[in-house]
């Protein structure tokens, strides 16, 4: 899909329950995707009620006051539509995939779950069950386990990004039907949501059939929209900042800041010990930068060049150079929130400590030296490359142009995001480094079975 184009050709409206919907054409094929995004998420979650936001989504298919779970099923796949739900840390995610013609039907039984689950007890209970499998099986897992240990030194264990989004094993089995409701009473409203619809639709059909479909979700006053920016519809703005949905640089309330566990305490080394694990993973946590930041693209191509794919300075040292990985790489992982920078290496026990060495000075020759002339050339090349394939179906390009309204880029994000990269200088990459590194002061956590010398 030509992506100059989609910010021109894209619809939008803001239902009277405040719903906002993106509506854009594409007749390439009979498909439709849809894309929605309710903010919140596990900011929404009391952690006393750890696991209510993952169970109530887990829950939705299961039954609603009109159809069984067994109805639901049957109308689903007897006409190939696909509709799921997910947690992330921000948010709650809905995607759907049909043919045309049921579009209607896709809409209906979305708005049906959205605002009519009936939880039943019996579902209720096999939902507990797979959350408590799946924690067991999370908890041997040594990459889990020294990412959310890291992740509560650097944040705190109440914060978003640090807890387990399925809950805790002794929580879980407690939660209620009534719990679920009142959860999603609160995280399902609909101007929380932000919904795309892209694909071989008529805009102002589906606009109606979308007012209808989703006019029984739990509404509550929108929050005042920010000040500035395109004012030509209140789609076209920013998603709203929400209370108790922390910006760039915000505390979690009871929570310290993002940089406020880190300042003066240098460098944080924890193992966290699991037995008859032949490989220890290793964790390498900082706070990270929110997606809203508006130079947010050089702190991307700085962390790719450092450990986002597999030529990266990390990858090339511990893999390539000294053998002591299948890989190692580093991420952002963050929102409208911080969040955290992530490296992470996977290594036989024996090699932890050099492996951790080495982690640490290329980090710091990343920092003290900056990028070179030809790798930030490769990784430009690369990125802005790679764009275009992004935007190959329907459901890509609904998610990444929710993606630039979300994070306040605007609805033509897509548009100028390849110049947005070619922009990027060593310069602003450098000082991006600078600001995201700083091996002298960092959480640093391995698990697996043997621990590490602190």
């Amino acid at each position: 899909m030509n992506h100059s184009s989609i910010a021109d050709r894209m619809r939008d409206r803001v239902l009277a329950n405040g719903a906002r919907v993106y509506l854009l054409e594409n007749h390439a094929d009979v498909t439709v995707d849809v894309v929605g995004f309710f903010e919140g998420g596990l900011y929404l979650e009391a952690p006393e009620q750890s696991g209510v936001a993952d169970l109530t989504l887990a829950m939705l298919d299961r039954g609603t006051r009109r159809r069984s779970e067994n109805e639901i099923a049957i109308a689903l796949e007897s006409n190939a539509i696909r509709l799921d739900y997910s947690l992330v840390r921000e948010g709650a995610a809905v995607r759907g995939r049909c043919l045309s013609e049921d579009l209607p039907l896709l809409l209906e039984l979305m708005g049906e779950m959205l605002a009519e689950p009936s939880f039943p007890e019996e579902q209720l209970a096999l939902a507990k069950e797979q959350a408590l499998v799946d924690l067991r099986q999370a908890a041997y897992d040594t990459f889990e386990q020294a990412t959310r240990r890291a992740a509560s030194l650097l944040l705190g264990p109440r914060h978003p990004y640090a807890r387990e989004p399925q809950g805790e094993p002794e929580i879980v089995p407690a939660l209620t039907r009534a719990d679920l409701d009142a959860y999603r009473r609160r995280a399902l409203t609909a101007p929380r949501l932000s919904l795309a619809v892209v694909g071989d639709i008529d805009p102002d059909a589906t606009a109606e059939w979308l007012a209808r479909r989703l006019d029984a979700l739990p509404g509550e006053p929108p929050p005042a929209r920010p000040a500035g920016g395109d004012a030509t519809t209140a789609a076209t703005q920013a998603a709203p900042a929400w209370p108790g949905i922390p910006g760039p640089g915000e505390a979690i309330p009871g929570e310290p800041g993002p940089l406020a566990p880190l300042r003066g305490r240098g460098v944080v080394r924890e193992h966290v010990p699991l037995s008859d694990k032949e490989q220890i993973d290793l964790v390498f946590l900082r706070p990270g930068v929110a997606r809203t930041t508006s130079d947010f693209e050089n702190y991307g191509v700085a962390n790719f060049i450092l450990g986002g794919s597999f030529i990266s300075r990390l990858n090339h040292r511990l893999r390539d150079s000294a053998g002591l990985t299948y890989g190692a790489s580093s991420s952002i992982v963050s929102g409208r929130s911080p969040g955290c920078w992530l490296a992470n290496v996977g290594v036989h026990p024996r090699d932890l400590e050099r492996a951790i060495e080495m982690v640490r000075e290329e980090l710091a020759r990343f920092a003290g030296e900056g990028v070179g002339e030809e790798e930030l050339a490769v990784a430009r090349d690369h990125l802005t490359g790679a764009f275009p394939l992004r935007l190959e179906t329907n459901r890509s390009v609904a998610a990444l142009f929710l993606d630039g309204i979300r994070y306040g880029r605007g609805r033509d994000y897509l548009s100028r995001y390849v110049d947005c990269l070619r922009a990027v200088d060593r310069p602003r990459v450098d000082a991006a480094a600078r600001r995201l590194i700083d091996p002298e002061e960092m959480v640093i956590v391995s698990c697996g079975s043997r621990a590490g010398s602190p």
